[in-house]
């Protein structure tokens, strides 16, 4: 901060120009100087000198403008001072496990050539988790589902997501008929899989909220006995014929290649009908975070990967 800001702040907080004079060891005229010069700057009265001396309303939001710089300063500081004590540059990267695992490998082997040495560490919680750590700057980024606007936030969506209806072909069995794959391949609606016993995503997570949104609009109450976010769990589930489950775009690609290693048997997939809610997948970074340039180009290889595997 300049010098005469740092001193108009000490004048407000001690609301007096000798002690503002003495606690910044220069004279009374040096401060009555520096207010003087701010307030031809701005054009504006930033105190009132009688009867005694008296904040003016464009004195205080000058103050806390200030007060936020000095904050931004502070916090930009100590940022410059863990970077110089890292000895490797480092990104921490909240996901979701499914949905990055999907992409991982071509995601590190590209970024490698254009940065070996960054450290990466991916941490997998549920999404309001990753949220508030993001918000704390314990990440660097989030990849995240209908992300909570905050507006500390960049929030830039790279592509829109779907639900899928997933259940093993002996559970098929067992509630439909065969005619039904046919008709269900054009879409499968809540009512049609009610008495189905089902795996959902935890509670707290934002697909099974939409889920639980839409049954409440269709008035269908679910069959739901299991809850996990893992979706390795939720497929092992469906395939050992306990429950059908529910589950977005990606996860369709891992049943695909579940299906195509284990030809003794067959997950069977639907798009669920009536799907008017969004489901935009995002990359999610804090306004406060300087983005260094390891950091920019992950960001960048992240967007054009999910842009073509939802593509």
């Amino acid at each position: 901060m300049q010098v005469g800001q740092k001193i108009f702040m000490t004048v407000v907080e001690e609301m007096s120009i000798s002690r503002a004079a003495a606690r910044s060891f220069v004279t009374q005229q040096c401060v009555s100087d520096h207010i003087r010069r701010l307030e031809e700057e701005y054009n504006v009265e930033l105190f009132k000198r009688r009867p005694k001396l008296s904040i003016t309303s464009a004195g205080e939001e000058l103050y806390e403008t200030f007060c936020e710089i000095k904050r931004i300063e502070e916090k930009f500081e100590k940022k410059l001072e863990k970077m110089k004590g890292e000895s490797k540059p480092k990104l921490t990267i909240g996901v979701n496990g499914t949905r990055i695992n999907m992409i991982l490998s071509n995601l590190l082997s590209e970024f490698n050539k254009y940065f070996p040495k960054v450290v990466i560490s991916f941490v997998v919680r549920d999404t309001r988790t990753l949220e508030q750590m993001l918000l704390k700057e314990e990440l660097d980024m989030l990849l995240d589902l209908n992300a909570h606007g905050s507006p500390q936030f960049n929030i830039l969506s790279v592509a829109r997501d779907k639900l899928y209806f997933l259940i093993s072909k002996t559970l098929f069995n067992k509630y439909y008929s065969r005619e039904d794959i046919a008709r269900f391949s054009q879409g499968i609606a809540l009512e049609d899989f009610r008495n189905v016993p089902l795996v959902s995503n935890a509670e707290i997570t934002t697909i099974h909220g939409i889920l639980m949104h839409y049954a409440q609009r269709d008035n269908v109450e679910l069959n739901i006995l299991y809850y996990t976010g893992d979706y390795e769990t939720q497929i092992a589930l469906c395939n050992s014929n306990l429950a059908a489950g529910v589950c977005p775009t990606i996860v369709v690609k891992k049943v695909i290649d579940y299906n195509r290693r284990n030809s003794h048997t067959d997950l069977y997939i639907f798009p669920i009908k009536n799907q008017t809610e969004e489901l935009e997948i995002q990359i999610v970074t804090n306004k406060g975070v300087i983005q260094s340039d390891y950091m920019k180009k992950f960001i960048e290889l992240l967007q054009l990967l999910l842009k073509k595997e939802y593509s």
